[in-house]
Order: C-alpha cells, then sequence, then structure tokens
C-alpha cells in the first residue's frame, strides 16, 4: 500500500523557493527473485533489509496502481531492499515536502521530480550525482538520449527518466464524424481553428478546444504552440523572448480562439474532454490510461497542430536520490532505479499509464510493437517523441518560471488581455529571476 503524507504548506512565491532552496542547500508484479537486481556488496554486508523511502506523486488511478505494481514486484524480488513508498497528490507537493525536509532532516531516500523541480535541488546541492554509481548493466546508452541527457549538468547525471510525457493532442472521433470534417484538420492551429464553428455545431459540443489554467500545466501544454509558430519563452542562455513577435502572435492567435467562443477555459481540461464538452484537447501521454479507462465515447491522438512549423516539448518526471543518503541507501536506490526503467518494467508502466517507454530496447522490443498495434493512439505518442526538443530554460530552470508564464496565459485567454502587453508584464517578472539563477549557475558551475 502507499502510505499518504500530510501536504505541507508551498512555498507559493519565486523569492520564497529560492530561499529556502538556499537554506536546504546549507543543510547539506511475480514472487520470483531476480538474479539480475541482486544487491550489490555494500548493501549485502549491511547484513539486514536497506529501507528506501520513496516520495511520489503517484498514490491513486490508473498511474498509482501501476506503480504500485511495479514497488510490490521490486519489493518481492529479492530480499536485501525494501522500498516503501510515500505519496503525495502531485508534483509540486513532492517538491513542497523536499523543500521542508531539507531544512528539517525529514527527507526521503528517492524522490520523483519533474521538469520544473529537479534543476532546483540540483542548484541546492540536494541531489547525488549518479555517474560514479552508473554500472555497465545498467546499460546508459539504451535510455532514450533525449531524455537521460535531460538531467545532466557539468558532467555528472542526477536523475534518470522515468515518467517522460510529452504534450499530445486527443480528439472525440464521434464528434469529429458527425461534424462531417476531416482530422486532416487538426494538423495545423490555423485549420483547426477554422472548422471550430462545425465541430461545435454540427459535432454537438460546446467549445471545440479547452485552455487550462496555470495550475493545470498551461505553459507547458503551450509551449509547442509557441514552437510552432516561430517563437521561444526564452533561449538557452535565459534571454526571455516570449514578448517578441512570434510569441505575441501565439498569444494573440490563442486569445481571438477564446474570445470568439470557440475555445473555453476551464480549471481541468481532461475532465471536460472526458465529459464530452469539448472536441479536443492538449494533455499529457501520461493522461492517456486514464482517459482511455473513462471516456465513453471514441477518441484519437494525433501529433501536435503545426503553424509555421512542428512544436513540441519534453515533459514528465525522473527518479533522484539525495546527496545526504547513507552509501548503501544510494546503492539501494540504484538497483531500485535500475529495476523500474529496465526494458520489461518501463514497457509495462508505459502501456498502463501512457508514459513513454525510456529506453529504446522497449520501443524496440517486439512486446511494444505489439502493443502499439493493437493501442494506436499510444503509437501516436511513441512516434511523435522524436521530434520533440528539451523545454526552454525559462519554464523548466527559472524558479516559479512555469507560474509565471502560466499566469500571462491566464490573462491572455481568461481576462481577454492582449498578448504583447502581458507578455512584456511577464518578461520584467522573468529577468530578475533569471539572474539569479544564472548566478547559482555561476557559483556552483564555474
Amino acid at each position: 500500500m502507499v502510505r499518504k503524507l500530510d501536504r505541507r504548506s508551498l512555498v507559493k512565491t519565486a523569492t520564497g523557493t529560492g530561499a529556502a532552496l538556499a537554506a536546504a542547500g546549507a543543510l547539506g508484479l511475480g514472487s520470483k527473485r531476480s538474479s539480475v537486481y541482486a544487491a550489490p556488496a555494500l548493501i549485502q554486508n549491511t547484513g539486514s533489509t536497506v529501507e528506501l523511502a520513496y516520495w511520489t506523486s503517484f498514490g491513486s488511478g490508473v498511474n498509482g496502481d501501476a506503480q504500485t505494481a511495479l514497488i510490490e514486484k521490486f519489493n518481492a524480488s529479492q530480499t536485501e531492499i525494501k522500498v516503501v513508498p510515500q505519496a503525495v497528490e502531485n508534483y509540486e507537493a513532492v517538491a513542497s515536502q523536499l523543500i521542508t525536509g531539507l531544512q528539517t532532516g525529514d527527507i526521503p531516500d528517492v524522490a520523483l521530480l519533474s521538469d520544473v523541480w529537479w534543476f532546483r535541488f540540483y542548484l541546492s546541492e540536494s541531489l547525488a550525482d549518479l555517474t560514479p554509481m552508473l554500472t555497465p548493466e545498467m546499460k546508459a546508452e539504451d535510455y532514450v538520449q533525449s531524455l537521460f541527457t535531460e538531467y545532466q549538468r557539468n558532467g555528472g547525471q542526477y536523475a534518470i527518466p522515468f515518467a517522460r510525457s510529452t504534450p499530445l493532442f486527443y480528439y472525440n472521433a464521434d464528434v469529429v464524424e458527425k461534424a462531417g470534417v476531416s482530422p486532416d484538420v487538426f494538423a495545423k492551429w490555423s485549420t483547426f481553428r477554422e472548422a471550430a464553428p462545425d465541430l461545435i455545431s454540427k459535432g454537438g459540443v460546446e467549445a471545440a478546444f479547452a485552455f487550462g489554467n496555470a495550475a493545470s500545466y498551461g505553459a507547458w501544454v503551450l509551449h509547442g504552440p509557441v514552437w510552432a509558430f516561430g517563437g521561444r519563452y526564452s533561449d538557452a542562455d535565459f534571454n526571455i523572448k516570449i514578448a517578441e513577435e512570434p510569441g505575441v502572435t501565439t498569444g494573440e492567435f490563442m486569445r481571438e480562439f477564446v474570445s470568439s467562443g470557440n475555445a473555453i477555459t476551464v480549471d481541468d481540461p481532461e475532465i471536460d474532454f472526458i465529459n464530452g464538452v469539448t472536441a479536443a484537447v492538449l494533455e499529457s501521454t501520461g493522461s492517456l490510461g486514464s482517459i482511455t479507462s473513462t471516456a465513453t465515447f471514441n477518441f484519437k491522438t494525433a501529433f501536435l497542430p503545426e503553424e509555421k512549423q512542428f512544436g513540441c516539448c519534453t515533459g514528465g518526471a525522473g527518479l533522484a536520490v539525495m546527496a545526504g543518503a547513507p552509501d548503501e541507501k544510494k546503492a539501494a536506490a540504484l538497483k531500485f532505479i535500475e529495476f523500474c526503467t529496465s526494458t520489461e518494467e518501463t514497457t509495462i508502466w508505459s502501456q498502463a499509464t501512457g508514459y513513454m517507454p525510456v529506453r529504446t530496447s522497449a520501443i524496440e522490443s517486439p512486446e511494444e510493437q505489439a502493443f502499439l498495434d493493437k493501442n494506436p493512439n499510444a503509437r501516436t505518442a511513441v512516434e511523435q517523441l522524436p521530434k520533440t526538443q528539451p523545454q526552454d530554460s525559462a519554464r523548466v530552470f527559472i524558479p516559479n518560471g512555469d507560474q509565471i508564464l502560466g499566469r500571462g496565459w491566464e490573462q491572455i485567454l481568461v481576462n481577454n488581455r492582449p498578448a504583447a502587453e502581458v507578455w512584456a508584464e511577464v518578461t520584467e517578472e522573468l529577468k530578475p529571476e533569471a539572474e539569479a539563477v544564472l548566478e547559482q549557475v555561476e557559483a556552483l558551475e564555474g
């Protein structure tokens, strides 16, 4: 069973988050035993079972059930290591709990850290460099390299990809057929918006599309569209670019989509899509399992719409080991991570949840290819993966950058404010935060 934790207060401001991390940095399925995952000598020499505390956001639903099965399978496969999972409600709660724990000493050995959080803990030197512990048996070269290398900094490896995802375009195929619209309209944002009135009037839905808010990762799912229109949130050197012409054009295009009445803004786009309120939605590949299990209509998936070009980012979470963990727990943690991300287990996890297989051998395996043949919605996600890019630094490396950008999108889409005005304000808010991060990086990496 996964033990629930009470969520502690979340550090809500970028300044508060930065201060907390600075303080934290100062504190420094079967039962057959597996021979492949036998514990190394460092663990065996302790003479007792090593218990690993693992903090995760997968405590319920399809993803929670899949992770519970994975942990139970690992625990049953050997006797030297026992993983004790503790679940909170989302990625942000894991990070908040960890910020507090680094100051009180109440920390896990392993944590599931999202795309917008792992780097902050890297800057506070709270994560172990896994490079010295990577063995030839782990076959690091077999990981999908675009996902694996995202956790590399200054020659170190600070997490291993696990629940990795990308945004995916979901559409109600019954509505599309009823409206007499070709799915080809979803190839570009402009043709999709043009077809929206027919999808609504003939398809029988309230809106063609639903945008979420900052809390529902609005800045993440709209990252790809910004690229599609030729824009960026920022460049690799933390120069904020969203207020430039392509970013403004993206904002105005989406604002018109909403103000025309053809798209709506909601708290949780996935729920409205499942309930038949909208014809289409952008959601995580990690939502594929839950949408498949709950939707009562025929839905299909597609690559994200293009405009000037294709744009889609990566996302999701990786498994990190705490720098302060004793050596035997670090070794045990890596064995757990190796198990979770093995060819067999990442295949099972991906098929159950919709998250990406994180190994090339898993994607190419006969079992996975047979599954994808039977589940074309999952194949879409896997085939889109090579076209994706790592996210812009403004969202993933600037503390609270995701929320700052997300609130900007809310101003444009919910409050109907001009994109140029909003993005100028967002730029001014992000600039000092970017400078602070650059100073931290310089101090840490030289």
